[in-house]
């Protein structure tokens, strides 16, 4: 394969059929080191932001409501990106242009009442809509009912038992804590202790409008599920256990 190197900014020229791979790769690599090197600042540097999704700025509101720091002036901007988020069709996504996830619109429709919007607001309304003809909270992820139970809209007996002791287990045994990730260590070592002393700071408000009022849609389950709602189940009797 020859590539010929050009003296414009024209692509280098492959000859040979077996080269086009490789000329289409110096090609990207030159495009994306230009594209680079325009982003670098007078100091040397580069800087960008972390794109994540929505639920970090509604998850953010609800901490700062429930440990009593959230001000208004946090509550105002916050409440002005989440709103710029929304779907033209009422959801919210969990990943650029994606389509809209139950969970993130819950916490974030929840996270815009905080701030003052009505559910009579067109967006609300639509998010709403969204909300019910996807199951409604009920059948919201198990994280966003545990911040909707610390802040006294979700009942804590409703949730799954993630006793503290987790941490007891070895290393090599089922459900350790150290055989999950980094970040889902910490965020399951976190909501257990939260869980044990189900403490709450409820809204001046009810999400009521985000309620079927029926069961939370069921997926079929495997043994593998089953024995976990076996388990679920001995996990509660232990933490009824007197002290």
């Amino acid at each position: 394969m020859t590539l010929v190197a050009s003296q414009t900014d024209d692509p280098p020229v492959v000859e040979g059929v077996e080269g086009a791979v490789e000329g289409t790769a110096q090609v990207a690599l030159r495009l994306a080191t230009d594209h680079l090197k325009r982003l670098q600042l007078p100091g040397g540097w580069w800087k960008g932001e972390l794109e994540t999704n929505v639920t970090m700025d509604a998850e953010d509101v609800l901490l700062r409501h429930f440990l009593g720091i959230l001000t208004p002036e946090t509550l105002a901007a916050a409440a002005t990106r989440i709103r710029s988020l929304q779907r033209p069709d009422g959801p919210w996504a969990t990943f650029y242009k994606g389509p809209g996830e139950l969970s993130a619109t819950v916490e974030a429709y929840v996270a815009l009442r905080l701030a003052g919007d009505s559910p009579t607001d067109p967006h609300m309304e639509q998010a709403a809509a969204w909300v019910l003809d996807h199951g409604g909270v009920e059948s919201a992820r198990v994280f966003t009912h545990v911040w909707l139970a610390m802040t006294g809209c979700w009942d804590w007996e409703q949730l799954p038992a993630v006793p503290p002791e987790l941490v007891f287990l070895p290393a090599d045994w089922p459900l350790s804590v150290w055989s999950f990730g980094c970040w889902a260590r910490q965020t399951i070592v976190a909501l257990s202790v939260i869980m044990a002393h189900r403490e709450s700071r409820p809204l001046p408000f009810r999400v009521d409008e985000l309620r079927t009022g029926t069961a939370p849609r069921r997926r079929r389950v495997g043994p593998v599920g089953r024995a976990l709602v076996g388990l679920d189940r001995a996990l509660r009797r232990y933490e009824a256990m007197p002290e």
